[in-house]
């Protein structure tokens, strides 16, 4: 197209997405977003770069599906709303947008302001007076890195360019760019997409050398050096140096208690193998912003140095922190660990050495115990009905081989999803940032979308997978062709509810009652959902039946077909 050219300014905005690698603009209808519509369509049909047009029934799982593309492609992706209510139908998904640590470019609409008749796309509905009561922005601020409102007189690729940019450099996050109805349907004249081409993001960070030096030295004088893990599988080159690293350190692993992604094989020798954290002598939190309850038995004792190794060391975003850390060293993960590793090499003597391959043994003589312990609990429970949890997990164990995805959203089952987990290649296993339950059936349609040859599995909780709203996020996958596997545990109990209630009041007035606002029965029949939405749906309650049923839903899957396995369990 030549410079003189005109185009509308929501086609510069879709243009501009393509230019920075986004493939996927997941959609819900909208007014205020028509010229997005419109523009994709446009340029599918002229073959020119367009992101692919995705359209989801709801909000909450469309971003946590943006969310599920970005964090196993590696690549941006966006998501477009209608006005406030469309960004306020996304709910806890904003949240989890903010911890994920992907970048995501929301493009949220807004209403039309300019008088009737004065302009394309001005205001010519009662219902536009209603929308945005404030500056939408002011919702999100907390949610995200950077906003903006397009206007007339904006650049709309510079504008793309700036939220890319901001959005992909290190910590990656979400960013906002709110639509006016009546600027994204005006024409202006058409500008090369060098803004984008050329806007990059910045280089990953070094640690610096002294520090590192000193953590190196720490850590080879240790007796009980742990590292503590994260985040940092987010990078899927980090998985084999930070292996290596622990081996050669002879480090003892722990995801603490939340495996936000694939860090090191699930099986490591070094990894739940050691002694309490609380008796490390040198712990490295590996990109953590909060790895154990300060001061519970779970904590490391006073007296143990601890080094935080992160993009943010400090984690600036948690507002009430209060972390001791003799050293801080902020750095891209990768680069640190690998930094790291090379510093630990350098400095072991032969004596240092025999010290860490001590460890090491010890390591795997543990996991060789641990995994015959978790086949012999498995077994003890393999005929109890209600099923067992563990039953489910076992059994996901042994069928999912290391090409498989998996997503855990189980919640208070988790412990046993990540322990009978096989997986060692990097990316294979995720589970949500934050703390909102809904993520799962989004992310598992995500996924899917970014990685179509291979199998992807959510592991949920009842209560986590109906926040979901996962007939939306079935139709899509229908759709789409992008058929995933949910396995649900029906047990009709929030955890939250029953479990933390009895915690908090021992034999309180809350159990007596029977557990009033912790329990849902009889559940949703998830099944039935699945069906009515046109995947495959089964509910299980026999043990017997259990691995024929999720042997089906794998393979349904492969068949082209979103399936559901719904099982009953204790």
């Amino acid at each position: 197209m030549s410079q003189a050219a005109s185009w509308e300014v929501g086609e510069a905005v879709v243009a501009a997405l393509a230019a920075g690698g986004v493939e996927r603009l997941f959609f819900v209808s909208g007014s205020d977003i028509l010229a997005l519509q419109e523009a994709v369509a446009k340029r599918t049909a002229a073959a020119l770069p367009t992101p692919s047009l995705i359209t989801v029934l709801h909000e909450a799982p469309a971003l946590n599906a943006a969310l599920g593309d970005a964090m196993v492609s590696g690549k941006p992706a966006a998501l477009a709303v209608h006005v406030d209510v469309g960004l306020l139908n996304a709910g806890a998904a904003l949240h989890t947008a903010r911890r994920n640590g992907h970048p995501i470019v929301l493009l949220a609409g807004s209403p039309a302001t300019a008088p009737y008749g004065s302009m394309r796309g001005a205001l010519d509905h009662p219902i536009f007076s209603l929308q945005e009561p404030r500056d939408l922005r002011d919702v999100l601020r907390g949610y995200v890195k950077w906003s903006w409102r397009l206007a007339l007189q904006d650049d709309p690729v510079a504008v793309v360019a700036r939220a890319l940019q901001i959005a992909s450099s290190a910590p990656a996050g979400p960013v906002l760019v709110t639509l006016p109805r009546e600027v994204v349907m005006a024409s202006r004249a058409q500008v090369p997409l060098d803004a984008v081409r050329r806007a990059g993001i910045a280089t990953p960070t070094r640690p610096d050398a002294e520090a590192l030096d000193r953590l190196a030295d720490a850590l080879v004088r240790a007796e009980r050096p742990y590292l503590v893990t994260g985040a940092s599988g987010r990078d899927p080159r980090t998985v084999e140096p930070l292996a290596e690293l622990a081996e050669l350190a002879g480090a003892w692993i722990t995801d603490s208690e939340w495996r936000e992604r694939l860090n090191v094989p699930s099986r490591h020798a070094m990894l739940d193998t050691g002694p309490p954290l609380r008796d490390a002598d040198v712990v490295v939190a590996i990109e953590r912003a909060v790895p154990w309850v300060a001061g519970s038995p779970a904590a490391p004792n006073e007296a143990a140095t601890i080094a935080w190794l992160a993009q943010d060391p400090i984690a600036a975003d948690v507002a009430a922190h209060g972390f001791a850390g003799d050293l801080r060293i902020a750095c891209d993960p990768y680069a640190g660990i690998s930094a790291l590793l090379e510093a630990v090499r350098a400095r072991q003597s032969a004596t240092d050495r025999a010290r860490a391959t001590a460890r090491l043994e010890r390591g795997a003589a543990r996991r060789r115990e641990l995994d015959q312990e978790l086949e012999t609990a498995a077994e003890a429970v393999s005929t109890r009905r209600p099923i067992e949890p563990r039953l489910v997990a076992h059994a996901l164990g042994a069928l999912l081989d290391d090409e498989a995805i998996l997503l855990d959203e189980s919640v208070s089952s988790g412990p046993l999803v990540r322990a009978y987990h096989r997986g060692s290649r990097p990316g294979s296993f995720y589970a949500q940032s934050g703390s909102a339950g809904g993520w799962g059936s989004g992310a598992a349609l995500g996924a899917k979308l970014a990685a179509p040859d291979r199998d992807v599995v959510l592991v949920s909780g009842d209560g986590f997978y109906g926040f979901g709203v996962p007939a939306a996020a079935l139709w899509t996958a229908q759709r789409q062709r992008a058929p995933y596997l949910s396995v649900v545990l029906v047990n009709g109990r929030y955890s939250t509810g029953t479990r933390s209630a009895d915690a908090a009041y021992p034999q309180g007035w809350t159990a007596k009652a029977g557990y009033p606002g912790g329990v849902f029965e009889p559940p949703p029949d998830f099944a039935a959902e699945a069906r009515a939405a046109g995947a495959f749906g089964v509910r299980v309650d026999d043990p017997a039946e259990l691995r024929g049923a999720l042997q089906l839903g794998l393979e349904q899957q492969r068949a082209g077909s979103p399936a559901v396995v719904a099982v009953v369990v204790a």
